[in-house]
């Protein structure tokens, strides 16, 4: 039953990113990387780090707010990872299945291309650290989800 579900989803999120066509090929952005502070310059608490999102990450938690509902949707992502490569590529799996990807990054505004050609499916990074990411879907919208990963 998980598997059926968790299939349909995946499916449900092809076939709604593939309504939309892209007029090219976005090139992969080059990702956030840390900003290393000279011997010179003093380190503040306004020195904002900024972090890779390049590797491998772990879902630990999805919750959904539909008009203010809202739902835990962890069950349907059960060991569900994101790998992110310097080349683009995008790698998602649950340990049954995988699927591959381009990913594009421009300041907090992640796009995950799933058919070449097809616009990205759009999320808003909330939070990157080190070890933690957090992801939006649906921002303005009446279904937002946000997905919560740590790094492998």
């Amino acid at each position: 039953m998980r598997k059926k579900t968790l299939t349909l989803l995946f499916c449900l999120l092809a076939g709604l990113s593939t309504m939309f066509i892209a007029c090219e090929d976005p090139d992969p952005i080059d990702p956030i990387t840390p900003e290393e502070p000279t011997p010179d310059d003093p380190v503040s608490e306004d020195t904002v780090e900024t972090y890779s999102i390049l590797g491998h990450w772990i879902m630990e938690k999805a919750t959904q707010n539909s008009n203010g509902n809202e739902i835990d949707m962890s069950n349907f992502y059960v060991n569900f990872q994101l790998i992110f490569e310097e080349d683009g590529t995008l790698i998602t799996t649950d340990d049954i299945n995988q699927s591959e990807m381009a990913w594009t990054l421009e300041g907090d505004q992640l796009g995950f291309i799933q058919v070449p050609g097809a616009e990205p499916v759009m999320y808003t990074i909330k939070k990157l650290t080190a070890d933690e990411l957090d992801i939006e879907n649906g921002t303005g919208s009446n279904v937002v989800t946000l997905m919560e990963f740590k790094r492998m």
